[in-house]
Formats: C-alpha cells, structure tokens, sequence
C-alpha cells in the first residue's frame, strides 16, 4: 500500500501523520511526564510505529481495502509501539539498567 503511492502522496502522508503525532506527542509527555519520553521522542515513536506497523502487515502478505483499516492498524501500531517501549523504560529504570 505505501509503496503504490507516488512521491507526494506519500510526503503528504508523512507530513499529516507527524503532524497529528507531534499534538498526540505533547498531550502524552504532559500524561506520562518522566516515564514518557519527551515530546519530540513520542513523536518519534507513534510515527514509527504507524508506517512500520502498515509495512509489517503489508510484507506479511496482506493489503488494505480501505484507508480507514489502514488508519486503524497504524494508530493501533503506534500505541503498541509507545506502550512497550514506555513498559521497557519502566523496568529499565526499576532495576536501574
């Protein structure tokens, strides 16, 4: 799905997601504070785990039918993404790593 889009689809792809993701980004470092991981961080993560999350699911043979599923799964990616990696500095930091 994402490599079908031509080059300024997918900038403007890009652009909308980090975009959404920054504002998402800052209500999650005033949320989590200290365990999170900062604003830009955050929005470093959700827009990773969106776009890795729609490739991964693509390389593994599926496609998407509509936009709204892919929406879904990528959204679902990146809050996957942002709570393992949140869980993971959660025990680094318990047991001082």
């Amino acid at each position: 799905m994402l490599w079908n889009l031509s080059f300024i689809w997918l900038c403007l792809a890009l652009a909308s997601v980090a975009i959404l993701s920054f504002l998402l980004g800052l209500c999650m470092d005033a949320i989590m504070g200290p365990d999170g991981f900062g604003p830009i961080g955050n929005t470093v993560i959700l827009v990773a785990g969106f776009f890795l999350t729609i490739a991964l699911y693509n390389h593994v043979g599926h496609t998407f039918a509509d936009l709204r599923l892919a929406t879904t799964y990528g959204l679902g990616g990146a809050f996957i993404t942002v709570a393992v990696l949140a869980g993971l500095k959660a025990i680094g930091s318990r047991l001082r790593l």
